[in-house]
């Protein structure tokens, strides 16, 4: 309660919270969204920006920090050579396409993927 007024947070699939201080939750947001990107594509690829990966990952933000890491796990991913990074546009946008083993196991929900992606952002 707060002047007479009490606030309430809805609870629904987006805005949620993240700990942005355990880089794992952020891990774990960040294959989410991929996962959600890549099971609704109908073509052979898919573009996308950090803030939509954090939108398919359930989290609703514009946090300069929180848009920091996922952007550093994608690029780690496009330096191991599982994506590509399209320079293009205004913004950068970061593209998977079917050939890539990432996609497969996106699409196929292959419980080690977030551990591939542990691995890769650890180095």
């Amino acid at each position: 309660m707060f002047g007479g007024v009490l606030f309430r947070v809805a609870s629904t699939s987006m805005n949620h919270r993240f700990n942005l201080s355990d880089f794992r939750s952020v891990l774990k947001t960040v294959h989410l969204g991929m996962q959600k990107i890549v099971g609704e594509a109908r073509g052979s690829c898919v573009s996308f920006t950090p803030r939509k990966v954090l939108e398919f990952g359930g989290v609703d933000t514009t946090a300069p920090v929180a848009l920091t890491l996922v952007k550093h796990i994608l690029e780690r991913l496009v330096e191991a050579g599982l994506m590509q990074r399209d320079d293009s546009r205004a913004r950068t946008r970061y593209v998977l396409c079917k050939n890539s083993p990432l996609w497969q196991k996106l699409r196929g929900g292959d419980s080690d993927t977030l551990k591939i992606l542990e691995e890769i952002t650890a180095e």
